[in-house]
């Protein structure tokens, strides 16, 4: 969904919510009235005044709607919280600089990885300066992609999102007489 449609969305709530603040707080009809009584229908006695007022006043019904829109409330403005404002958006195209934990076979620590695609959820990669490229996969927070290099070692890459510009995970390189794991990490650079 777009932001312009979220911030409509976040509107629409706020204001249903005002309006139905609104209804809760009128006054309710009070149960058991006493009805009105017509000076020129029924001749009332000399203690009519004093039976009516020690007439107990009937209890005040406690409408519940308030409480309820409270809770709608609360669960609506945590809705458009999620939708508008902490949505993060994660989108692994663009250069990253590429960390790993050892330099093993990865003379230049860190290396540029250029992320390129027509979506975010996957495409191809390569590496500034190098001839090393692959595909990337990308599904919410999580992020995976392979490297071959110019000797068929393949370096594969699984890891996620800690925010929009930084990543972290883990590493396998193998060819036909390795097999070594490792770590990395990645931020975002500028374009």
């Amino acid at each position: 969904m777009i932001k312009k449609q979220q911030k409509w969305i976040a509107l629409l709530v706020m204001l249903t919510f005002i309006g139905l603040l609104q209804v809760s707080t009128m006054p309710v009809a009070a149960a058991g009235a006493p009805e009105q009584i017509n000076s020129a229908g029924v001749e009332q006695g000399p203690d009519y005044v004093e039976a009516v007022g020690h007439k107990a006043a009937p209890a005040k019904k406690k409408s519940i709607l308030p409480i309820v829109l409270i809770g709608v409330g609360v669960v609506a403005v945590a809705a458009v919280l999620f939708l508008v404002v902490l949505k993060t958006k994660y989108d692994l195209r663009g250069t990253w600089s590429l960390t790993r934990s050892s330099d093993f076979y990865w003379i230049t620590n860190p290396r540029t990885f250029v992320f390129a695609g027509t979506s975010k959820d996957s495409g191809t990669l390569t590496v500034t300066g190098f001839a090393d490229n692959g595909p990337w996969t990308a599904d919410g927070k999580t992020v995976h992609f392979t490297m071959t290099t110019t000797g068929a070692y393949v370096w594969t890459f699984d890891g996620e999102f800690t925010d929009k510009d930084t990543l972290s995970g883990t590493l396998n390189y193998h060819d036909s007489s390795h097999n070594i794991n490792g770590t990395w990490s990645a931020t975002r650079t500028a374009e």
